[in-house]
């Protein structure tokens, strides 16, 4: 058995997760100016099924630094972010894909405030492509 969750699984907690996400009394406005959230769901399923190893014949092309950095990301925004993808995946998955999982939520997570909070905090910017 693989602690790597299927496609599927991966896109029945993005799907989750965005529904938290989006009804979050903190988080939810970072998500108002996403025209089609089914298109983006699915780009960002698409981005963690290629995370964990997976094959797609037309993988999304993210710029999760450049999208992210001009949003105006908070360190308790984070940590909301970090709580809700934890609870979701504790509710959609086993128990080791969960774990598989959050340890790639944490990388993401790490890199997000390394790159886009601490920066943002001296003044930094940085445009999307």
């Amino acid at each position: 058995m693989s602690n790597i969750p299927s496609y599927e699984e991966i896109e029945a907690v993005i799907h989750s997760f965005y529904k938290k996400t989006m009804a979050n009394q903190q988080l939810g406005h970072f998500f108002d100016h996403l025209e089609d959230i089914e298109e983006h769901e699915k780009r960002i399923a698409g981005f963690w099924w290629i995370s964990m190893g997976g094959k797609l014949d037309n993988p999304p092309k993210i710029d999760m630094i450049g999208k992210h950095f001009p949003l105006g990301i908070k360190q308790d925004d984070l940590e909301v972010w970090i709580a809700l993808f934890s609870e979701t995946l504790e509710q959609e998955l086993t128990e080791d894909k969960a774990l598989f999982w959050m340890d790639k939520v944490m990388t993401i997570a790490a890199r997000l405030k390394q790159i886009v909070i601490d920066n943002q905090s001296v003044g930094v910017q940085i445009k999307s492509k």
